[in-house]
């Protein structure tokens, strides 16, 4: 069994589950720390604009991504993302390979932060594991689950 611990933080008015991984693709090439919220009823892992623009990633170079756009509801809006296949989420000694969606145009939402979504505990087979009262939260994931 596989334990990965995230951060509870306050942030926009209440606790949060925070996870930290690197994000990295060979094409394009990007290798890029984030800081998602882990959000269960976000169906896609969203890199959000404020991690976009510490990395200095546009929108432009975001278009010419070979990938499907989609539109994703975020929020009570729809916006449009491209989805790049193949992204590596790295959290300490654990990788799993995985599509993430970038926002490309709809709601302008500078401050969404990003999501680590339902799609990841899908594709890992892991179980969110959320105690508030000790600021306590991890994934816990079965060896083997992924390969």
């Amino acid at each position: 069994m596989r334990k990965i611990p995230l951060n509870v933080e306050f942030f926009a008015g209440s606790l949060r589950i925070i996870a930290v991984f690197l994000l990295r693709s060979e094409d394009p090439h990007l290798f890029i720390p984030i800081r998602a919220i882990v959000d269960t009823g976000s169906p896609v892992t969203l890199i959000g604009p404020l991690d976009m623009k510490r990395t200095r990633i546009s929108k432009v170079q975001l278009a010419k991504l070979q990938g499907k756009h989609k539109p994703v509801n975020i929020g009570g809006g729809q916006i449009f993302t491209i989805v790049l296949e193949k992204a590596k989420l790295k959290f300490g000694d654990f990788e799993v390979e995985m599509s993430v969606d970038f926002p490309i145009k709809g709601e302008d939402n500078s401050l969404q932060p990003s999501l680590l979504g339902i799609d990841f505990l899908l594709k890992t087979k892991a179980k969110l594991i959320f105690n508030p009262s000790d600021k306590e939260a991890y994934f816990e994931i079965e060896d083997g689950a992924v390969k």
